[in-house]
């Protein structure tokens, strides 16, 4: 979509189709929120039911704040506007430069995560929202998993935790343990020894990332909790306006 007027249409016509996960998984997601006060969803990215999906957990668990891969350093300023007012600033987050990570295609943002966030501040169960990642640095740091650790430090330096909170992130960044290193979720864990991560875990369908089709089928890495959705369909995310 490569201009504001129409994702800002894709944002209003945004399904969310009622998604019935197993009762086991809910009540182990809900154990989880309870013990360390926040969940972490790992999914894959750019898929259009995932909105709906964390609609459907923040209704069955009663979550009021929502953390997304978004990068602050470009986004945070519309978003927190939106948290305050309720309108969304798209022409503001056009005016970004065609290299921005608003345009990158990568399936972290999409139109419906925008209806998600209308929806919850509708409900009024939209108390804070956070941005938790950032500009990738140039040239890129040594370690390749810094940006897991400084993701971490973000969320839990902006998060007020009096505020039961859904995280989503990509699969890799919510494993407790991975052969590489220490990922996002096992830095929160450190804080929060009773963290226990979940996976959207679609059947089947596709994903829209960096400008094409990609099966989801596969399996997702291991995780405590599994959450089950029948069928992904791509989404609909934002296109330079020299796209």
């Amino acid at each position: 979509m490569s201009s504001p007027d129409g994702f800002a249409a894709a944002v209003r016509a945004h399904r969310f189709d009622e998604v019935a996960f197993d009762g086991e998984a809910v009540e182990c997601a809900r154990a989880a929120l309870v013990g360390a006060g926040l969940l972490v969803v790992g999914e894959p990215h750019g898929v259009y039911e995932t909105p709906g999906a964390l609609y459907a957990l923040s209704s069955v668990l009663g979550t009021r704040a929502v953390a997304f891969e978004w990068s602050h350093e470009e986004m945070d300023g519309p978003v927190q506007d939106f948290v305050c007012d309720g309108c969304f600033d798209f022409e503001r987050l056009w005016s970004l430069p065609a290299s921005a990570e608003f345009f990158s295609g990568d399936g972290r943002i999409a139109a419906g995560h925008f209806a998600l966030l209308r929806r919850l501040r509708d409900e009024g169960r939209l108390d804070q929202a956070i941005l938790f990642d950032r500009l990738d640095p140039a040239p890129p740091p040594d370690d390749p998993l810094v940006r897991d650790r400084e993701l971490a430090e973000r969320l839990a330096a902006e998060w007020d935790a009096r505020f039961p909170l859904l995280v989503l992130t990509g699969a890799s960044h919510a494993r407790l343990e991975a052969a590489e290193g220490e990922m996002m979720a096992a830095h929160l864990a450190r804080e929060r020894p009773r963290l226990q991560p979940a996976m959207l875990d679609y059947a089947s369908g596709h994903c829209w990332s960096r400008g094409r089709l990609h099966d989801v089928s596969g399996p997702m890495p291991p995780a405590p909790i599994t959450l089950r959705v029948p069928v992904a369909t791509p989404a609909v995310v934002p296109g330079s306006p020299s796209s």
